[in-house]
């Protein structure tokens, strides 16, 4: 900055035209962030799916575990009453 700009401060043509510049620099730089920030509808639903398939998954995951669980003890009863009743 010149000291001329210092003592009389931003006016006239110029200083209105970089504010104008700065201005849509900002402009620019929001569009982008909201972008961003944003998806479309489609990665929207996309991302949708994608969560819903998940929490599927976990939750068959936890039923399997269970089942597994349960047929693990299952086979131990039945080992016992093999061995108790003498089969």
């Amino acid at each position: 900055m010149r000291l001329k700009d210092k003592v009389f401060g931003n006016v006239g043509r110029h200083s209105q035209q970089q504010e104008v510049e700065e201005n849509n620099k900002r402009a620019r730089y929001t569009e982008k962030d909201t972008q961003e920030e944003s998806p479309s509808r489609t990665q929207q639903r996309q991302n949708e799916k994608n969560e819903i398939a998940a929490e599927k998954k976990r939750k068959l995951i936890k039923k399997l575990n269970w089942i597994i669980a349960g047929l693990f003890v299952a086979i131990i009863c039945v080992y016992c009453f093999m061995i108790f009743v003498n089969f």
